[in-house]
């Protein structure tokens, strides 16, 4: 039996980054092996693992199925979501699987969450139980970019030692394992096994053939709202060409974020809207809005500052459209890998500006950078299923 931590994606219908792999990796691993695989939701009240209510059960493998219009965080607190939550922790005292119990021989317990909270501290009890304890780490940028306003470095760091207490540790990006194994280093946390399998296109229908768009001069940025994706660097790169009367519109498109980030970028968009200026935020928005933007776009700009891989990236020229994005890390390694990005510094909105003005105006660039985006091969689900089901020796 595979015991699948699915907390954060079975807690609403927020479809972006880790929740929208969680769901993934859950789906995949059902499709492969029916009837083996047991999605839980961790209970923070009882400290242990339960399995999930129907509304939890819906958000994991619907989260768009009551989702009416976009948001800025889906399922913010209200007190209908407060009762919900509750009911659920009341019923799962009936569903609870005591987390001592977890994995039995033969048993995997799988972890494809972040996990800065209670679950950490049950993980060293677990050292000595038989069975596979295994988890998936996404990223170190807590302790990459400390004091971001939404982080608690010290639980993180805690977290990142705790892995070591696994047996393996599935990283997404060679960037990744390499902040793993040096944090590991510095906190003298005996390294385990840490093999590298990363993300595929995370969309199971047919591949869209949207043809070049470079026209309509429309651009969008897929990110949650936070300082360090560099919102504010393209607002600037933005302003400085729509001054010298480079002609597009802008679409931002994520959740909310931490609220001291959030603000001072919706401030800053509100700004230049009510300067007269063609940008826009749509919030947190459905799959199929989502594809519809991809498929309008000229194509899009992802100046994040670090990753740790970059899903947006792959989504984009999935959907046949150029990036342009940074040439650093984890963002670097799936940009080169195929084609049909613009590389740059994407700290710098001088440079940002003149990429942006380049896509919008250089037909040649857009022509290399559009096919190179439609010859580029992907990965998809039952490639990362083949991947991962070999980790669990199945």
């Amino acid at each position: 039996m595979i015991y699948l931590d699915v907390t954060s994606a079975a807690s609403s219908p927020v479809n972006m980054g880790v929740h929208r792999t969680v769901r993934g990796v859950y789906q995949e691993l059902n499709e492969r092996m029916p009837a083996k695989v047991l999605p839980l939701c961790w209970d923070f009240s009882r400290k242990r693992y339960g399995r999930l209510s129907v509304r939890e059960a819906g958000f994991l493998c619907h989260p768009f199925a009551s989702y009416e219009n976009p948001q800025g965080v889906p399922g913010r607190w209200s007190l209908d979501s407060w009762m919900a939550s509750l009911a659920d922790d009341w019923n799962r005292k009936s569903r609870g699987i005591d987390s001592g119990a977890l994995p039995g021989e033969g048993d995997i317990l799988l972890i494809p969450d972040l996990c800065w909270d209670s679950r950490i501290k049950t993980w060293k009890g677990w050292t000595m139980l038989p069975g596979k304890k295994m988890a998936i780490f996404h990223d170190a940028m807590p302790l990459n970019i400390p004091g971001q306003a939404d982080s608690n470095d010290k639980l993180f760091r805690e977290y990142v030692c705790a892995l070591g207490h696994l047996d393996q540790v599935i990283c997404i990006s060679e960037e990744v394992r390499s902040d793993l194994l040096r944090y590991w280093k510095q906190d003298g946390v005996p390294a385990k096994p840490t093999p590298v399998v990363t993300w595929p296109v995370p969309f199971s229908k047919l591949r869209p053939e949207n043809p070049p768009n470079q026209d309509l001069a429309h651009i969008i940025y897929v990110a949650r709202l936070k300082l360090r994706k560099n919102h504010l660097v393209l607002l600037v790169a933005a302003e400085m060409l729509w001054r010298q009367g480079v002609r597009f519109t802008l679409d931002l498109i994520g959740v909310e974020d931490a609220f001291s980030d959030t603000r001072r970028i919706l401030k800053r968009v509100k700004t230049l809207a009510a300067q007269g200026y063609p940008i826009q935020w749509r919030k947190h928005i459905s799959d199929v809005e989502l594809n519809e933007a991809y498929k309008n776009a000229s194509f899009t700009v992802f100046p994040s500052q670090m990753e740790g891989f970059g899903l947006p990236i792959i989504e984009s020229l999935w959907h046949r459209r150029p990036v342009i994005c940074g040439r650093n890390g984890a963002i670097g390694e799936v940009a080169r890998e195929g084609g049909g990005c613009l590389l740059i510094d994407q700290n710098n909105p001088e440079e940002l500006a003149s990429a942006i003005k380049n896509l919008l105006q250089d037909k040649d660039l857009y022509s290399r950078l559009y096919q190179e985006s439609v010859e580029r091969k992907f990965r998809r689900w039952n490639d990362y299923g083949r991947d991962l089901e070999t980790l669990l020796n199945f």
